[in-house]
């Protein structure tokens, strides 16, 4: 039997820089999904724009995918995401970010062809039955190493990233009950998991190999761990975060994923959460949002709200003391007020279906907020 491919070696990608990819579907005027009439018009907007990023499409043909240049800070990839938000619209598209569409039917969706989306259909079959869209996050590091200390202090700290994005309570136009339902969708995804506990580049490299191997991938990216390494981008990439509206809250999660990750080089855990008792705070937070408690570090278990604004707080100083500015303030805010999946309920009680997708367009298209 041939070798399966080995995971490459870590390509310096950087002193903490960030980028983003941002995945946003494209609804028409009555704000439900475009299906393959969306087709003509991501092939119009994938293009570069001077040096504010890409636009690319998706497995889903209704949907886009943002994607900022590498980035110094937070703040530089807000400006990147506002000028491709622009140019969606400019070229007739327009965008709802949500985990989940509120209103998408069960079905199948419209899937665009490749020979990598073309294998992808193939292994999920049925399971791909509605589009989902998450908020990526890649933190640049220099060395396989620093990378295993970064991974080691936000695979900790992934729930609260789930629950501060979690903004998708509505599946097939139903209540499901989850502050994110697009963690549902997500976990039934072959080897779409939390990240495992893993203390060195030797134990990314033997538990990666081993997958490729059993699933028989032809490279690492087939492994869709909710956080893993890219290495051959030299980075992390976080993709536990919902698709979010706020062009302000995207940059301010950003800065956080930063803020975690230098944290954590500067000064590590001394513990890492086990994978079973990681999996039951990552339902927590999938199922509840911020409302809810989580096991931390320390082993107690402590309100989320309580664990996230020690966490902002800690990623506030840590940027700032590396000369890098942490607009961190609205994820402050939200800690205060109601949650996302919350609101939208609320929304919900007040307009109907309706008046929730005419509030996500409006939020994502607002190129200030």
């Amino acid at each position: 039997m041939s070798r399966m491919p080995a995971v490459p070696a870590h390509v310096p990608g950087g002193e903490f820089s960030v980028g983003v990819e941002e995945e946003l579907m494209l609804v028409d005027e009555h704000d439900e999904l475009m299906g393959a009439a969306a087709a003509p018009l991501v092939e119009a907007m994938s293009q570069s724009v001077e040096d504010a990023g890409v636009v690319t499409g998706e497995i889903y043909v209704d949907q886009v995918e943002l994607n900022t240049p590498v980035c110094r800070s937070a703040d530089d990839v807000w400006r990147s995401l506002r000028d491709l938000r622009a140019l969606v619209g400019k070229e007739g598209g327009r965008v709802l970010a949500a985990g989940v569409h509120p209103t998408a039917p069960v079905g199948v969706p419209d899937i665009a062809t490749s020979p990598r989306y073309d294998r992808v259909i193939d292994e999920y079959a049925g399971l791909l039955r509605t589009p989902t869209a998450a908020l990526q996050v890649h933190v640049g590091l220099p060395d396989e190493h620093t990378a295993m200390l970064a991974y080691r202090g936000l695979r900790n700290r992934l729930p609260l990233l789930r629950a501060l994005a979690a903004g998708s309570p509505y599946w097939h136009g139903l209540d499901s009950g989850q502050a994110t339902a697009r963690a549902a969708i997500i976990r039934s995804y072959p080897r779409t998991t939390m990240p495992p506990l893993l203390r060195s580049w030797d134990d990314y490299v033997a538990r990666t190999e081993a997958l490729m191997t059993a699933a028989e991938a032809s490279d690492h990216t087939y492994v869709w761990w909710e956080m893993r390494p890219r290495p051959l981008l030299g980075t992390l990439e976080v993709r536990v975060m919902d698709a979010v509206p706020s062009l302000s809250t995207v940059a301010a999660l950003t800065a956080l994923v930063q803020g975690i990750a230098l944290r954590a080089v500067e000064s590590p855990d001394d513990v890492d959460l086990d994978d079973d008792v990681l999996a039951v705070n990552d339902h927590r937070a999938a199922r509840y949002g911020l409302d809810t408690r989580v096991v931390d570090v320390d082993g107690s278990l402590r309100p989320l709200r309580e664990v996230a604004g020690r966490v902002v707080a800690e990623a506030r100083a840590a940027l700032a003391a590396d000369g890098v500015d942490a607009p961190v303030d609205p994820l402050e805010a939200a800690l205060a007020r109601e949650t996302e999946p919350n609101r939208q309920r609320r929304v919900v009680a007040a307009g109907g279906m309706p008046a929730l997708l005419a509030d996500l367009v409006a939020r994502t298209t607002d190129l200030d907020g």
